[in-house]
């Protein structure tokens, strides 16, 4: 398909109708290779006019034809900014706000939960059930980490959606046979979907007996100048209104821009959606009668000090980690708002950092000795309390509790405008010591950074930092070390070689004969949205929501070097693990706290299995007192098969009940994380 032009003239048919279409062939030319077709045709229902397109274009390319295509091209005149359409007075039905919303917001969203998915702003309006996007196979966005109720080249609202492509998605599988390709219907699709968040956003809600139609005798023209294939990793759908209003129903007309993997390859101008059964009179009493939620105090544990007034909040937090980082650090980052990427901060669920209460650096300065104090709420709810089945923050949160306001940091120094190419953030390493574990009743906890150096050399960036983490009702100190970074360009990374001059234990084959395989059961949560809890009785193994292993295939506890114990543990990755939605916007990649967090959970199968199990007690997040250190030399993306973790246990403290040992993290045969001195403590008390 290239063209049309389509036109809807009634109601969307209902099920058991019938949908005649009348089709006619006006022309064939040819391109040199490629045969082109030009068509149209009628589609009426009951003998009524449905819908009409006309001067359609389709034809038959040849792989090098396809693979030349440019995409999209738009003129000048196209981009530049012009005045939309509105009635006199028009404003949004609720408070305009730049925001995004992530995979569990847009799960929200589906599901009809318009708080979940906006806000507060949402809540207390009289809606038994509200109505969301479609759901089951037509979940076809995946988040939307871009609405702006005021953008736009018209003003009138801008929404960019996002959806992860799988080669075995089921709109691939069934069209074509043999040449699978994304039906240019559902890229129309996609594109409403998209609008219809949007248009929700500004507060075009209702009861789920409310449908979406489009504007009868708006014609919307079709350009398709590029697929989505099984080779595609993402596809996203820009929208912009142009129009709105009532009429009576409310309607909004609008234009989309569809990408994939970055490349625009289809352009759709005048595409429509009406609301039908409401109208201007009913929502402004849904909006009016709208009850005020209860005032919410912030998130303090009973005996907390009062928190210093933030000087950036969580919203500016959340803007740079999802939306615009202009909304975030001001128009020295508008460049990353659209035209490039920035290395941003990890999302919900994986974002531990609410407010910046100090800060003592000067701002787009990238030179050592600037500090700052960030403050981060433990929710006694929190999803990784259920994940980890015990009372105890995971190592993995406690560490990223460390090493985000070290983000948040290097972005306030503004590193990222020292380089002409776009960067990704990456951990390079670091030594701490674990003093206590962070319980559900802990409240604030407070987390003091400083950059203690800066290096720039051929297009990289290192800086070195000092962290400490404090709960803020007591001082008691928590976490402490330091850590280093690196601002890597995507070149750089491709080309890393992971961890040199290391050679990881073998064991012999009949080493290997004497091991046992130990396999992960799989408790809910099963992601930090899932509301189901297995809850664990004494020191257990994680739910799947937080489980960074599906297997332990080998482990010989008797073996190792030194006859202590040798583990091997995998995890087949999935590119559509919630993790990689987190961490990072526009820059999957699997946390490397959560790769030491696997380590972690090889040697608590290793103290299970030594220690028994018990109904009483706990594991430690990681050894209380005892140094560690580790170091990362490359990367987990949803682009790579399988994981390899192992462990060789260096010391056993039977009295302790503490299982010491050092280890490697391996992603599809290269060696990229090595653990050292990690250990794990079982306490029965």
């Amino acid at each position: 398909m290239i063209d049309a032009v389509v036109c809807f003239h009634g109601p969307l048919p209902e099920a058991g109708k019938t949908i005649r279409y009348d089709i006619r062939i006006d022309r064939f030319e040819r391109q040199g290779d490629s045969h082109l077709f030009f068509f149209r045709f009628d589609g009426s229902v009951d003998g009524k006019p449905l819908l009409t397109m006309r001067d359609g274009c389709a034809g038959f390319f040849d792989d090098e034809a396809l693979r030349q295509g440019k995409g999209i091209v738009l003129a000048d005149l196209e981009r530049k900014p012009r005045p939309g359409k509105h009635p006199e007075g028009w404003k949004p039905w609720v408070a305009v706000k730049r925001g995004a919303c992530d995979a569990a917001q847009v799960r929200a969203l589906r599901s009809g939960d318009l708080a979940g998915a906006f806000g507060s702003d949402f809540e207390g309006l009289d809606i038994l059930k509200a109505f969301g996007l479609p759901g089951g196979k037509m979940s076809l966005i995946d988040r939307i980490p871009e609405l702006d109720p005021q953008g736009g080249k018209y003003g009138l609202g801008f929404a960019r959606a996002e959806a992860d492509i799988l080669p075995d998605d089921w709109f691939l599988t069934c069209h074509f046979s043999d040449d699978p390709v994304m039906p240019g219907t559902l890229m129309y699709e996609c594109c409403l979907h998209t609008l219809r968040a949007l248009l929700m956003r500004l507060g075009f809600v209702g009861e789920d007996s409310l449908r979406w139609e489009p504007v009868p005798g708006i014609k919307s023209r079709l350009k398709c100048r590029g697929q989505v294939l099984p080779t595609t990793r993402k596809a996203a759908y820009e929208i912009s209104i142009k129009e709105i209003g009532y009429g009576p129903e409310p309607y909004a007309i609008a234009d989309a821009l569809m990408f994939a993997d970055g490349k625009p390859i289809v352009h759709i101008t005048d595409m429509s959606l009406r609301l039908v059964g409401i109208d201007h009179a009913r929502l402004e009493r849904l909006w009016s009668s709208r009850r005020q939620p209860p005032s919410k105090a912030p998130l303090r544990a009973a005996g907390d000090r009062p928190g210093r007034p933030p000087i950036f909040d969580r919203d500016r937090i959340l803007a740079f980690a999802v939306g615009k980082p202009s909304d975030a650090f001001g128009d020295r980052y508008r460049v990353f708002d659209r035209e490039r990427v920035i290395a941003r901060l990890p999302g919900p669920p994986y974002q531990f950092l609410d407010r910046i209460v100090r800060i003592d650096a000067k701002p787009w300065t990238l030179e050592a000795g600037g500090s700052i104090d960030a403050e981060y709420d433990v929710p006694d709810d929190a999803w990784y309390f259920a994940a980890n089945r015990q009372p105890t923050m995971p190592f993995s949160v406690l560490l990223e509790v460390a090493l985000q306001p070290c983000g948040w940091l290097a972005a306030y120094l503004g590193s990222a405008l020292h380089s002409d190419t776009d960067l990704s953030f990456r951990n390079l390493g670091g030594k701490a010591v674990v003093h206590r574990e962070v319980l559900p009743e802990d409240g604030t906890l407070t987390t003091a950074v400083k950059i203690t150096k800066v290096s720039l050399s051929g297009g990289m960036i290192i800086q070195n930092f000092g962290m400490s983490i404090r709960r803020a009702k007591d001082g008691a100190l928590v976490y402490g070390g330091d850590t280093h970074f690196g601002f890597f360009s995507k070149q750089a990374l491709a080309d890393q070689r992971g961890v040199l001059g290391q050679t990881p234990y073998v064991p012999a084959v009949r080493e290997a004969a004497r091991g046992e395989r130990i396999a992960f059961p799989e408790f809910h949560p099963r992601d930090p949205e899932d509301p189901r809890s297995d809850a664990g009785e004494g020191p257990a193994l994680p739910a799947k929501a937080l489980s960074m292993l599906d297997s332990a295939p080998l482990f010989v506890p008797d073996g190792g070097p030194n006859g202590l114990g040798f583990l091997r543990g995998i995890k087949r990755v999935d590119p559509k693990e919630w993790f990689f939605t987190a961490h990072f916007h526009q820059d999957p990649v699997c946390p490397g706290s959560l790769g030491l967090e696997s380590f972690l959970q090889l040697l608590k199968v290793a103290a299970l299995e030594r220690w028994g199990e018990s109904r009483r007690g706990r594991f430690t997040p990681i050894g209380i007192g005892q140094p560690h250190e580790w170091v990362y030399r490359g990367q987990i993306t949803p682009k790579n098969a399988l994981v390899t973790v192992e462990a060789v246990v260096t010391r056993i403290d039977d009295a302790r009940k503490r299982l010491t040992a050092d280890g490697f993290l391996s992603v599809d045969g290269l060696l990229i994380y090595h653990m050292k001195n990690f250990s794990i403590e079982r306490t029965d008390s």
